[in-house]
């Protein structure tokens, strides 16, 4: 015999009266929670194909009202997504029939304080909202990725994303302190007792939330690192010979702890896509804090660049990045779409000693895809160990291109010693090739994704199945 059918009607009646009737699902707002900013899922829209379809979106306002959804998705085995701003680019919230669980109305920042530098907010709460109450404070959380204009906080944690400004201080696994979050079954995860800066009473099972895509539960609750709003700045770009000698500098740079807030390392093609600059490697370096520090670190950083042939050519450019960093999609659309092209960004990860040939065989290799047109590159977010490549892509805007391209761009990181993913995520994007980067441990993951939600209702059909 079949499964008995699920009472739909029924089930989101119920839905109306656990969150007081701010539930959706009239085709409008089903079109607008089809998706998230993969530009795949962009393009298919574009193209007026369909998209799959959420059952409802239900807007709750308290982590009690989140736990009432969830147990109904569990009761009536309906499928659900968490979903926050919906900055995402891998199809992580993309789910055929499952109930939205919009976190957004869940904004509030509940506590702050300067002497502990920790602010505790809601999951929902937008990161440019977060900020600007911390600037009034005199502080910043310094997260800044490119997703800020519409990112919330719930879903910065369930991506594991990172900032412009991680270099210093760091992604959102380094600045979170504690968290809270409604289990895939309904139970509530709590945050401790207390906040500390450090515990050790064992495994930490909210650290599972961090980078779970939804597929581990809904995170409502956060508590954050926060700094105070640095009192002095430099801004400086170097033009460099080669992306190898500016790759060379920044490790010298980091190895000798003159880390800088933002660090940013153009190749020529992103240079000229960028800066109009096709003459030079291109490398842009933000540095802040108390005058006295700030000194040091700036004459290590002039050393050094100097040492690996860089040479000081003034702010105008940090300046100008500054002042269009979050405009760069928009542009890019502008420039490819009228071609038939379209775009996407893959960025990845590699040790200082794997870096150069991850480059050059990145480029060498997704170039002479047919059907691809140009792939510029940067390295940012730079750790003592290695850094993040950003490769941005032009191509047919075609489904079977795409997919060629992401084939044998993922083939060639992993080939290369590199990580297919550096801070977007796995989501549907990613999905084919996640085994063969964690081999075995994927399947342990997958067992703590079967033991935490024995229904399977939590963003099913991603990676962890």
């Amino acid at each position: 015999m079949g499964e008995k059918p699920v009472p739909l009607r029924e089930f989101l009646r119920k839905v109306e009266e656990a969150v007081s009737g701010r539930v959706a699902s009239d085709a409008d707002t089903l079109r607008l929670y089809s998706r998230d900013y993969w530009p795949l899922a962009l393009l298919k829209e574009v193209r007026g194909e369909e998209l799959p379809k959420p059952l409802a979106v239900a807007w709750p306002e308290s982590v009690e009202e989140v736990v009432r959804l969830v147990r109904l998705c569990n009761e009536y085995r309906v499928p659900f997504v968490p979903y926050a701003g919906g900055s995402g680019v891998i199809g992580a919230t993309m789910c055929e029939g499952c109930l939205v669980i919009d976190v957004k109305r869940m904004n509030r920042v509940l506590s702050f304080s300067e002497e502990d530098a920790l602010v505790v907010a809601e999951s929902g709460v937008l990161l440019r909202k977060l900020e600007e109450f911390l600037n009034e404070k005199g502080f910043t959380l310094r997260h800044i990725p490119q997703s800020y204009p519409e990112a919330a906080l719930g879903g910065l944690i369930a991506t594991m994303s990172t900032g412009q400004f991680s270099t210093k201080y760091g992604g959102i696994e380094e600045l979170l302190v504690d968290l809270e979050a409604v289990a895939p079954d309904g139970g509530l995860i709590p945050m401790r007792r207390s906040i500390v800066p450090r515990a050790a009473t064992g495994p930490d099972l909210k650290r599972l939330l961090i980078g779970s895509e939804g597929q581990l539960g809904v995170v409502t609750k956060a508590a954050l690192k926060v700094f105070p709003l640095p009192s002095h700045t430099w801004r400086r770009a170097f033009a460099f010979p080669s992306f190898e000698a500016g790759l060379r500098a920044m490790r010298e740079i980091m190895l000798a702890w003159a880390t800088p807030a933002v660090a940013r390392l153009y190749d020529r093609d992103d240079s000229a896509a960028r800066f109009h600059d096709a003459r030079d490697i291109l490398l842009l370096i933000v540095e802040e804090g108390e005058e006295e520090l700030l000194r040091a670190k700036v004459s290590v950083i002039e050393r050094v660049v100097a040492k690996h042939g860089g040479v000081d050519i003034g702010e105008e450019y940090v300046e100008k990045w500054l002042r269009t960093r979050f405009d760069v999609i928009s542009e890019l659309k502008k420039l490819v779409v009228p071609l038939g092209l379209w775009f996407d960004t893959i960025e990845t990860a590699a040790t200082w000693s794997n870096l150069p040939r991850v480059y050059h065989e990145f480029k060498r290799r997704v170039r002479a895809v047919r059907g691809v047109y140009a792939v510029l590159a940067h390295a940012s977010h730079f750790y003592t160990t290695g850094a993040c490549i950003y490769f941005t892509l032009t191509y047919e805007a075609s489904e079977e291109v795409y997919w060629r391209m992401w084939r044998e761009a993922m083939r060639t990181l992993l080939e290369e010693g590199a990580t297919i993913s550096h801070h977007h995520g796995i989501g549907l994007l990613r999905r084919e090739w996640v085994g063969e980067e964690l081999g075995a441990a994927l399947e342990y993951l997958r067992r703590v994704k079967k033991a935490l939600d024995p229904m399977g209702v939590s963003n099913p059909g991603k990676w962890l199945g």
